[in-house]
């Protein structure tokens, strides 16, 4: 089932969390059960192990297989503690038919990647291993179920294994220590009133990941790795046979242990009274606010009503959000985001709770506005008009869903199978779904929406939780006070909500429309080039890789590098502060409004040398998304009062970010390395870039790098009929004002500082340092360098996992990053980041050293760059049937020049790669460049 309630983490704002996606189905009975979807076998072998089937050919070649086991850290005793995750890293370090590291070997061989594609969590409540396996070759399938049974009961789990992975685990439990996490630590068992979610963080204890005994970790994996905790998902482009045949040889005969341990469950009890918190932290970066209500067991949906009742509650949330999101992009916002929604921690409890974000000395105005919408809702409920914007985007999201029942990718599928088996989430299919929403939406009344309201909050022992920098902690109030201030917010007076006239155009008057003026056929790329009679050119490929998905792309010459540092604040946040304001007749609310049940996007970007526009839409709403592109690129709206908020609330976010040791840290890198140059890059806002914005000045901007035609190439892919599509594309494309100068872009001499450096910075309380290793220079252009180095990048990645957290243990996770650009100069760069402990620092550096020193003496090991380019070929695949990809090739090709042989003909491109290719390129890289080394240290270090 779409929805897919996510577990609610009190340390982030969840923003999109609870926008709940229903399904559908055909219902005549209310209390009918909920069927399951034909396409789906489900069963169960006598062993108690449960199985999922669902053929799929998107993509072709490919099945996703997860093995999900009902069992995470609640299940943990006191010694335990952080064991059920140490576990998951541990069936990745040698089972019985795969020796320690050979699962990654023989995955990444057959072009899986490792983290990316090959994972597993571990949380509360489960853990799920993922294994996409490429079925082109013959065997990988029955290797993949084989690794599948052996992460079921096959573990090693060797003293020196196990004495190994301590490190690389103690490495992730590093990286989680934050100012959220001390946080969270603090007010998890307040929170959860005593629970035993409180104590079992699936990171566990480090005290215990130090020292735990073999014998605990092996008696979990026996305790709770058994054939009735376990479901295997298979998804994909494979037969119910031959999944069957797979499950049986690998998993009925699996044994249940003679006396099984109950797997019981843990109940989470009601708050009995009022109760409030107030949590700060040195390195915290904003302040937040949590107003959640008691936990209650959560419904079962079983019967038709029951899914009913699933999209009363996603419409209710949904009018109560946009309320928020509104006040939020108001001229005087009371805070700078909020979001009501339902969730828990616990597996079967569940709670409504509201979050904002607030600044400094606003805590009061935040809270109140926030209860002040949950109380107008209970009191006057929802006006006609909100419930009907939320109908129809409820509809549109469904119908999408619908139209692309044929194209959805098995990725997309294995989720709502795992939410099945863990959580009982109905799986009635598409169609089923679809016909609920058409029948269920429409008839929904403003009376149940508020019925659902009242339940929700009818508990009214909420627990108020407010976290926030330490250096703002004496305007806070105590608990006592933010309790007596909770209880003021709910009793303070409120007006009805007003209705409001929506309209319904967005554009007052369409555009005088252009003409083509010649056309001309894409050789090999079954695409057409259009030229407008404004000068604009429209590349067209229609696909049917989505039944009802339309992409488009834009881009032109220009960017920032063409202005001087008295601009650079007003061109770097131009977009942004333009889209505060909105465009023509529409602030920002107004226009979301009328966007209510249209499918589409559109929106425009400023980069250093060039300016591009993007936009989607559903095959039925291509003339709307060509509006609201058209709107946009010419319609900037001055809103002063909009303008002042929005600077207001980006010094209001970023008042306290570099209380952040990584952040300050990449700053004072970003800063150093372009020697104090104002027109450098800069990847971290700051509260001062707010302080001298002019709007004015960055509207005519915005105007002059977007609102013209001249010299925008645009790119439509996907289902795209041509013929119908030529008028929309004369009228809204050709329709842009000509002025007849063609944009350029030009190099500003913006360079990171010659020569070798090191920087050492020292910042944070934990004992956590992070590495920097750029090397960058310059160095002739060419389409087969730019493959070269990122090869290297990748053959490095490969040795970084087996060298630097295999054998070293000093790291959890990390690795290169590499980049190679024509424009506006002719240069490279090669980066390693790696989070890890202050002791680590310089003996991960020197083994980083000597990983590139063999690679320069000796080239890359033969079967390194073979797993490079079987990932590749797997990833290449899999794009060609992805209309963004195509997007970004064609503008590539047809506006950067870049060769269209490398696409056509990829796979031989890829299998010309030598090992000589990757070590020269070494050579070039590592030993003509200038390299910038930088490395966090924390206070302590400081000698």
């Amino acid at each position: 089932m779409q929805k897919a309630l996510k577990r609610f983490i009190v340390n982030t704002i969840p923003l999109a969390l609870f926008l709940l996606l229903g399904h559908i189905g055909t219902a005549q009975d209310l209390n009918e059960k909920i069927p399951i979807n034909p396409d789906v076998t489900v069963g169960q072998f006598d062993n108690g192990l449960t199985y999922y089937i669902r053929p799929n050919k998107k993509p072709e070649n490919k099945v996703e297989l997860r093995l999900v086991v009902n069992a995470g850290s609640i299940l943990e005793d006191d010694k335990q503690q952080g064991l059920a995750h140490f576990l998951e890293h541990m069936n990745f370090n040698g089972t019985k038919n795969f020796e320690k590291n050979e699962v990654v070997s023989y995955l990444q061989s057959i072009g899986v990647e490792f983290g990316a594609d090959l994972n597993a969590n571990t949380s509360f409540d489960q853990t799920i291993y993922i294994l996409p396996i490429p079925t082109d070759k013959e065997g990988n399938l029955d290797k993949g179920f084989q690794i599948l049974e052996d992460w079921a009961h096959n573990a090693l789990l060797t003293e020196e294994d196990i004495d190994a992975e301590r490190a690389v685990v103690l490495e992730e439990s590093r990286n989680s220590k934050s100012a959220n996490m001390r946080m969270l630590r603090q007010y998890l068992p307040e929170l959860m009133s005593g629970s035993r979610y409180a104590e079992r963080l699936p990171i566990g204890k480090d005290e215990i990941l130090k020292k735990f005994r073999y014998d605990h970790l092996r008696r979990f994996y026996a305790d709770w790795y058994r054939p009735d905790l376990m479901a295997v998902v298979v998804v994909g482009d494979i037969d119910k046979e031959t999944a069957m045949n797979y499950l049986k040889k690998h998993f009925a005969t699996l044994k249940m242990p003679a006396n099984p341990k109950e797997r019981f469950s843990v109940p989470v009890e009601p708050r009995t009274e009022p109760g409030a918190m107030v949590v700060t932290d040195k390195e915290a970066t904003n302040y937040q606010l949590q107003l959640i209500f008691p936990s209650t067991k959560s419904p079962k949906e079983v019967e038709v009503k029951d899914y009913r009742a699933t999209l009363v509650r996603g419409l209710m949330l949904q009018v109560l959000n946009r309320r928020l999101r509104d006040l939020s992009r108001s001229s005087e916002p009371p805070f700078a985001y909020a979001a009501i929604g339902v969730s828990g921690f616990a597996r079967g409890y569940e709670s409504l709770a509201g979050y904002t974000g607030f600044g400094a000395g606003e805590l009061e105005k935040a809270l109140m506005a926030l209860t002040a919408e949950m109380k107008r809702a209970v009191e006057y409920g929802f006006t006609e008009t909100e419930i009907d914007l939320a109908k129809k985007n409820m509809l549109s999201s469904i119908e999408n869903s619908y139209k692309e029942r044929n194209n959805t990718e098995s990725s997309a599928m294995v989720g709502e199978l795992i939410r099945n088996y863990l959580e009982d989430e109905p799986i009635p299919g598409i169609e089923k779904e679809y016909a609920y929403y058409k029948k269920f939406v429409p008839e929904i009344t403003a009376e149940e929406l508020l019925k659902e309201l009242n339940y929700l909050v009818s508990n009214k022992n909420t627990f108020t939780l407010v976290t926030g920098p330490e250096a703002g902690k004496d305007k806070l109030p105590t608990s006592e006070e933010l309790i007596a201030m909770t209880q003021k917010g709910f009793a303070q007076k409120v007006e009805a909500p007003k209705e409001e006239k929506v309209l319904t155009e967005i554009l007052a008057e369409k555009p005088r429309a252009g003409k083509v003026v010649s056309e001309e056929r894409v050789d090999g790329l079954d695409a057409q080039t259009f030229t407008l009679s404004n000068g604009v050119k429209v590349t067209v490929k229609p696909t049917e890789f989505k039944s009802d998905e339309i992409i488009l792309t834009g881009v032109k010459k220009g960017g920032s590098n063409n202005y001087g540092a008295e601009d650079i604040n007003d061109i770097r946040y131009a977009t942004s502060a333009v889209a505060s304001m909105g465009y023509g007749r529409f602030s920002p609310t107004q226009l979301e409004k009328v966007l209510s049940g249209k499918s589409i996007s559109a929106g425009a970007d400023i980069g250093e040398i060039s300016n591009s526009v993007s936009g989607s839409s559903t095959v039925d709403d291509l003339e709307y998304m060509l509006q609201l592109l058209y709107l946009k690129l010419t319609s900037p709206r001055i809103d002063k009062e909009l303008f002042e908020a929005y600077t207001k609330k980006q010094k209001m976010q970023l008042q306290f970010l570099s209380a952040n040791p990584q952040v300050s840290f990449i700053d004072t890198v970003f800063t150093t390395m372009y020697g104090n140059n104002p027109l450098a890059p800069s990847p971290i806002p700051k509260p001062s870039h707010f302080e001298k914005l002019d709007m004015n000045r960055a509207v005519e901007i915005y105007k002059k790098e977007l609102s013209s035609a001249d010299g925008y190439h645009f790119y439509i892919v996907g289902n795209v009929d041509i013929d119908k599509f030529k008028p929309l594309m004369e009228t809204y494309l050709g329709g842009l004002p000509q002025l007849k100068k063609e944009p350029n872009y030009k190099d500003n001499g913006v360079r990171p500082i010659p020569g070798d450096h090191k920087l050492v910075y020292y910042k944070g309380t934990e004992a956590k340092s992070f590495i920097l290793d750029i090397t960058q220079g310059e160095a002739p252009f060419s389409e087969d360098f730019v493959l070269h180095v990122q090869a290297l990048s990748e053959i490095l990645n490969i040795r970084v996992i087996e060298e630097l957290r295999e054998k070293l243990g000093g790291i959890y996770g990390g690795g290169y990053r590499a980049d190679v650009s024509k424009e506006p100069y002719e240069n490279y760069s090669i980066g390693l980041q790696l989070p890890c402990g202050p002791e680590n620092v310089d003996k991960l550096l020197t083994a980083a050293d000597e990983v590139v020193k063999e690679i320069i003496a000796d080239g890359p090991k033969a079967e390194d760059l073979q797993k490079v380019k079987s990932q590749w070929h797997e990833q290449h695949r899999e794009r060609l049937e992805k209309n963004s990809y195509w997007s970004n090739k064609l503008e590539q090709i047809l506006f950067w020049n870049w060769s269209k042989d490398h696409v056509l003909k990829y796979d031989e491109w890829i299998d010309k790669l030598t090992v000589k290719d990757i070590q020269t390129t070494a050579k070039t890289v590592f030993n003509k460049g200038d390299k910038f080394t930088a490395v966090l240290y924390p206070d302590s270090e400081k000698k």
